[in-house]
């Protein structure tokens, strides 16, 4: 196995942005904190609920086309999304950008506050503003199945303090709900895969069914009446699990996640990925998208020329996981050696000895998460957005370094599972707008295969969308104990409050060597669409 290349000091990015994240500094100098404060900072972002609060006013302040669409801000009401925060956004902003206030410490446990699973809603003074008609029990909650009002998430936003975002109904709504279980059926096990489709239509259509957008009828998704998860599949249908897991055993399908499988059905459809193709996955732990890769280069006969999957992660712990992964996925040896595995640090990812450089790589990066917390509970507790502004420059190295190994006329398709623009458009930007190293003047951003999933659900990237810092030991007035959200309008306001960790492509370029870069190319997926 190829020598491992990881960060200069030896730690994981990931692990020590979502460490920092609870404790909020403010700036670089958090890093300073001995680790009993921090341990203790972190226990306080997580029992207080502080998580939960700052993912609503941060994105409930984000400009439409983030996570909601026109109609959500028309319905609900209430909130101007051009200009800038005013007193009903939930942002502690002053007029130059910055957030002023006193010490945390001389505030907190003035009131009994909003607690994770134990809400006290203070009550609403008499001047607060709140749209009148705001309730979960609207019309415009149209999903059959029934809210779960005991959802931290929920209690969260149905508290005093929250109300200011009505348009979140629906996408708070959906964030509560358990992620509907999905399964691919794979595309080298065809005969198999006839039996047990027409075995799964036969005794369980009531439950899983073929999704409509999928010509192919290889992607199964929970009927929407059924609220099935993975959680509760055995206790909904013990025989659907048996045959689920037995599927999955023999290589016949793959229990995959629809976001997940979209980065390599992208790849094919474009061109880059076919039978004989050499394909990079950079990041490729767990490695569902590796095995679907797979699937795709080797072929389903036994004649013709085949491809290759390098599966790259910087994790050797990870990386042993995915080796066992992809032996116990139930395809043949004859497939899954076509894999190639290496331990790099994918943002110095070594160039092929060869020379020959990748017609295909899939660049699903370390991200913030945040898309998944209908399936990850542990997310929401430790959520702010300086996760994401600390993964934002590995994200770009990473894409940047993607650049440089894929070859002439080939695609590399950026993903992540974060609702964030700071890790989604703004590194896209910054990759294809000079940000990062290099000229990347050479490559285009590509447009969603035409004939890719007709009929599915998804939105269009975004070209404006708004910076926040969070400093937990910093509050701006008497209604909030979860510290300082400040958001700013540009980098070098947010350098003149002191926001060291502030870097300049955190922000939408508008600068006129952008004006053609199409980020509307770009694809957004709502929990509420799904």
């Amino acid at each position: 196995m190829p020598k491992r290349g990881r960060s200069s000091d030896g730690t994981n990015p990931l692990s020590s942005a979502r460490k920092d994240a609870g404790t909020g500094s403010g700036s670089k100098s958090g890093s300073n904190i001995n680790k009993a404060d921090r341990a203790a900072q972190s226990l306080w972002h997580r029992k207080s609920g502080a998580g939960y609060n700052l993912f609503i006013r941060y994105y409930g302040s984000q400009p439409m086309g983030v996570i909601t669409e026109d109609s959500d801000f028309a319905s609900k009401g209430g909130r101007d999304v051009t200009g800038g925060e005013n007193s009903a956004s939930g942002a502690d902003k002053s007029k130059n950008g910055s957030s002023t206030g006193m010490s945390r410490a001389a505030k907190k446990r003035r009131k009994k506050k909003f607690r994770a699973g134990n809400i006290e809603s203070p009550q609403q003074e008499p001047n607060q503003r709140v749209h009148a008609s705001f309730s979960f029990t609207d019309d415009v909650l149209t999903s059959r199945q029934k809210l779960d009002a005991s959802h931290p998430l929920i209690q969260a936003f149905t508290s005093t303090n929250n109300n200011n975002y009505p348009h979140l109904t629906t996408f708070l709504h959906a964030l509560s709900r358990p992620l509907p279980l999905t399964l691919r059926f794979r595309e080298n096990e065809q005969v198999n895969s006839k039996e047990l489709k027409e075995l799964l239509s036969a005794q369980h259509s009531d439950l899983i069914s073929p999704v409509s957008y999928d010509p192919t009828n290889n992607i199964y998704q929970a009927t929407p009446n059924s609220s099935l998860c993975k959680s509760n599949l055995g206790k909904i249908s013990s025989k659907l699990k048996e045959k689920i897991v037995e599927g999955s055993m023999s290589g016949t399908l793959a229990r995959q996640e629809l976001g997940s499988m979209l980065p390599v059905l992208c790849l094919r459809s474009a061109g880059a990925m076919k039978n004989g193709s050499k394909v990079l996955d950079l990041c490729a732990s767990p490695g569902s998208k590796t095995l679907q890769a797979l699937e795709i280069v080797s072929g389903n006969s036994s004649g013709g020329k085949k491809g290759k999957v390098i599966a790259n992660d910087v994790h050797s712990g990870r990386l042993d996981s995915l080796r066992e992964a992809v032996l116990r996925s139930g395809m043949p040896k004859s497939l899954t050696s076509r894999v190639t595995y290496t331990n790099y640090d994918a943002s110095i990812f070594p160039a092929p000895k060869s020379g020959k450089l990748f017609d295909a790589i899939i660049c699903d990066v370390p991200c913030g998460g945040d898309g998944t917390i209908r399936k990850d509970k542990h997310i929401l507790p430790m959520w702010s957005p300086n996760t994401s502004n600390a993964l934002h420059g590995l994200q770009l190295k990473i894409l940047n370094r993607a650049l440089g190994l894929v070859k002439v006329g080939g695609v590399i398709c950026y993903s992540t599972c974060s609702l964030n623009p700071i890790e989604d458009e703004a590194v896209v930007s910054a990759a294809l707008g000079g940000g990062g190293s290099g000229d990347n003047s050479a490559f285009e951003l590509l447009n969603w295969p035409r004939n890719l999933l007709p009929g599915f659900v998804r939105r269009p990237g975004v070209a404006c969308w708004k910076v926040a810092f969070y400093d937990q030991n910093r509050v701006q007035n008497d209604e909030e104990d979860f510290g300082s959200l400040s958001f700013f309008d540009s980098y070098n306001a947010a350098l003149a409050a002191g926001v060291e960790e502030a870097e300049s492509s955190f922000w939408p370029d508008l600068t006129k060597k952008h004006e053609g870069l199409p980020l509307d190319r770009c694809t957004r997926l709502f929990p509420q669409d799904q």
